[in-house]
């Protein structure tokens, strides 16, 4: 995956804004928790176009977003120049697995190191497994 295809992937979540930080070289995902929950809110309002697991994130989410101070939280940050570089939140366990078998896979510099990691590359996780960490990220994000 390219820098342009990795930016585009992040965007399909839904309520997720792009923000550069031209000094630091640095394009940061978040969530937007306001546009968030007005998704949710218009998805659950017709529960029976909605699948279970649909329902319970849905309710998950707004439960979250309800708890949260912030307006945006940030789910990625994508690091420009080569090579790809990524940090993502894993959660403790998986963060600390991951760390321990992938040479590729270090804690992030940016956040909190326990819960997040910077992934460098493509060669150590391919790009089907790194689609599937950016969507934890995102999940442990938007539903606490």
């Amino acid at each position: 995956m390219t820098h342009d295809e990795l930016e585009q992937f992040l965007l399909s979540f839904e309520a997720s804004q792009l923000r550069r930080d031209e000094e630091n070289r640095l394009v940061i995902f978040e969530v937007d928790f306001a546009i968030l929950g007005e998704i949710w809110r218009a998805k659950l309002a017709h529960p029976d176009d909605l699948g279970e697991f649909e329902l319970t994130t849905g309710q998950k989410i707004l439960a979250h977003i309800e708890n949260v101070d912030d307006n945006k939280a940030i789910f990625a940050i994508l690091y420009e120049g080569t090579p790809i570089r990524i940090d993502m939140k894993t959660g403790r366990n998986l963060a600390k697995l991951l760390r321990e078998t992938h040479e590729s896979v270090v804690p992030s510099k940016l956040m909190n190191e326990r819960e997040w990691n910077t992934v460098i590359g493509f060669g150590q996780i391919d790009a089907s497994g790194m689609i599937d960490l950016l969507r934890l990220s995102y999940r442990l994000v938007t539903e606490g």
